[in-house]
C-alpha cells in the first residue's frame, strides 16, 4: 500500500499545521484494566466503524492480556461518548473513535459541545483520507464547473448535525454559492446507500468511499480536498483551484487540513503516563501490522498513522483557527 507521509502534506495542511514535530513511539506494556471499550462515534457500516472495528481486533493482538471490545455510540454525534469517556476512563478502560466534525463543531461553538477535545489524551490517527465531491451520474453533471452553474435543486445528503460531512457540506456551499439543498441524518454507509439507488444527488465523502460509488456506475467525483493515490481520483479538479475568494480560500483550507485527521482516536483527559504510552505504543503497532495493512489494502482503506503527539500537534494548531473561520462554522451549526 502506497502511503502518504507527514513530509508530504499539502501547503494548505502546512498553513494549518506547521512545525508538527515527529516523536517516537513508546514500547507497549501490560494495562491495568482488563478490558476497554472501544468507542466508535458512528453507525454500523461507515468508514468510522469499519477502521474502528479494524483497528480494535488488531489492538486485542498487541494488548494480548486486554480485551478491546468496540461498541458503536452514534448518539448526539458521539458527545455522550466521549463525556463518558472524559468522566470514567481515567484508567485508560474507555477510548474513542469519533467524528473530527466535532473540532469544528468546537471551534464554531456548538450548542451543548460541553466537552473540551483540546484536553483529551490522543492516541493516534489511522488515515489520511482526502474529501471528495461526489455527484449522482443521472444528474448529467460531470465537472465542479458545471456544477457551479447548474446547481438549483439538487439534494446533497449529509451524516448528522455537528458532524464532519454535514458542516463541510454547508461550508461548501455558502463559500461557492452553490443553490443545492442539504438533507442530514445519513450517518454510516446510508449517504453512499441513497447515491447508489438515486435517492440523492449529491455528497462529499472520504476517498474510502469512492471506488464503490465509481464501480457501481452509481456517481462520479467531481471536486478533491487533499492528496490521494486512488486511481479512481486521477485527473479529477483539486479544490484549491477553484478557491478564488477569501471564504473559499478558508474553507477549503480547512476541509484539507481536515484530511490529515482521519479516524483519530482519544482516552480520557489527563490519563497517566504509562497508560498513555501503553496505548499508543499498542495503537501504532496496530496500524503497522502487516496483517492489517494487508486487510486495509483489499478494502480499499487508506492507512496512514500519525503519533499521538503528532496528532495532538494538529489538533491544537486547528483548534485556534481564524476568526472568520469560526464566524462560517458558528454560522453553519445555525442551520
Amino acid at each position: 500500500m502506497k502511503m502518504k507521509f507527514t513530509k508530504l502534506l499539502t501547503a494548505a495542511v502546512l498553513a494549518f499545521c506547521c512545525g508538527v514535530p515527529g516523536q517516537g513511539i513508546a514500547d507497549t506494556e501490560p494495562l491495568a484494566v482488563r478490558n476497554i471499550t472501544y468507542f466508535i462515534g458512528s453507525k454500523t457500516g461507515g468508514g468510522y466503524d469499519r477502521y474502528g472495528r479494524l483497528v480494535a481486533r488488531y489492538l486485542n493482538k498487541k494488548l494480548p492480556e486486554t480485551k478491546v471490545i468496540p461498541e458503536n455510540r452514534a448518539n448526539a454525534s458521539g458527545i455522550p461518548a466521549l463525556r463518558q469517556v472524559r468522566d470514567h476512563g481515567q484508567d485508560g478502560s474507555k477510548i474513542m473513535l469519533f467524528n473530527t466534525g466535532l473540532l469544528l463543531s468546537q471551534l464554531g461553538g456548538m450548542a451543548h459541545m460541553d466537552v473540551n477535545l483540546e484536553t483529551y489524551s490522543w492516541i493516534g490517527k489511522a488515515s489520511s483520507e482526502a474529501r471528495v465531491l461526489m455527484l449522482q451520474k443521472d444528474t448529467g453533471i460531470s465537472s465542479f464547473d458545471a456544477l457551479l452553474n447548474k446547481s438549483e435543486g439538487l439534494v446533497f445528503v449529509t451524516s448528522n448535525y455537528g458532524n464532519s460531512a454535514f458542516i463541510q457540506t454547508h461550508l461548501l456551499r455558502d463559500a461557492f454559492d452553490l443553490k443545492i439543498k442539504i438533507v442530514a441524518g445519513f450517518g454510516g454507509s446510508e449517504s453512499k446507500s441513497a447515491l447508489l439507488k438515486g435517492e440523492a444527488d449529491g455528497m462529499l465523502t472520504s476517498e474510502s468511499n469512492v471506488a464503490q460509488l465509481v464501480e457501481n456506475g452509481a456517481a462520479l467525483p467531481v471536486l478533491v480536498f487533499g492528496a490521494s493515490d486512488l486511481p479512481e481520483l486521477e485527473g479529477v479538479a483539486s479544490a484549491h483551484d477553484f478557491a478564488a475568494t477569501g471564504d473559499q480560500k478558508l474553507v477549503v483550507d480547512a476541509i484539507v487540513a481536515m484530511t490529515q485527521l482521519g479516524r483519530v482516536t482519544v482516552a480520557a483527559p489527563g490519563l497517566d503516563e504509562a497508560t498513555l504510552a501503553t496505548l499508543r505504543g499498542a495503537y501504532a503497532a496496530a496500524l503497522r501490522d502487516p496483517e492489517l495493512l494487508a486487510e486495509a489494502e483489499q478494502q480499499r482503506m487508506p492507512i496512514d498513522p500519525l503519533s499521538g503527539e503528532e496528532t495532538e500537534a494538529i489538533v491544537k494548531q486547528l483548534l485556534i483557527g481564524s476568526q472568520r473561520l469560526r464566524d462560517m462554522v458558528a454560522a453553519t451549526l445555525k442551520n
